[in-house]
């Protein structure tokens, strides 16, 4: 399969690795690292605690902008918009998340991408247990990145959130990453 939201820079020819780091400490809300097999940071993600809104922002290992996502302010789903660069503009929506329903035991977050105006019929589903930090994203019926939590010492005592993200091949990372750490967020409210 292959998928991109943003240009192709951000996807491979094989399964990648990476693991998602929410900072311990941080200034500017929940703000998460992400690197790669040899512990270089790919993607990081700044959360902003002062805005009126959840808002997030990932940027490339060289800190420019590549997406933003924002809570919306009155969403019974707890539903999430994503869109292009570090400002949110309603014209530059790429996609949404939502819960699929209010009350969950198990994560099922539904995907849809600009102009799917279909509830019933979600681009990309995120399914499994993130309370146990476990899920699979699917695109359709087809499984594009699998999420585990990763335990060290350090991230227990600390209480951070660290994921083994793989990522299939030809899919873009920017947005697994993307989804991984709304996920996340959804989970912690």
């Amino acid at each position: 399969m292959h998928f991109h939201i943003y240009p192709e820079q951000y996807k491979a020819d094989i399964p990648v690795e990476l693991t998602v780091s929410e900072k311990a400490m941080s200034m500017s809300g929940e703000s998460y690292n992400v690197t790669n097999a040899q512990g270089e940071i790919v993607f990081k993600m700044d959360g902003h605690a002062v805005s009126i809104r959840d808002r997030c922002v990932l940027q490339d290992h060289h800190g420019h902008a590549i997406l933003v996502a924002r809570k919306k302010l009155r969403s019974m789903h707890e539903r999430w918009e994503v869109a292009k660069g570090e400002h949110f503009d309603d014209d530059k929506i790429l996609f949404s998340v939502k819960k699929s329903s209010m009350v969950q035991m198990k994560t099922h977050l539904k995907v849809f991408l600009k102009g799917n105006e279909n509830d019933e019929c979600p681009d990309f589903e995120v399914k499994g247990n993130f309370f146990e930090r476990e899920a699979q994203i699917f695109h359709k019926d087809q499984l594009i990145a699998e999420v585990k939590r990763k335990y060290s010492v350090g991230n227990v005592l600390m209480d951070k959130h660290t994921f083994s993200v793989v990522i299939h091949p030809n899919v873009d990372q920017s947005f697994v990453v993307t989804l991984v750490i709304i996920t996340d967020r959804i989970q912690e409210d």
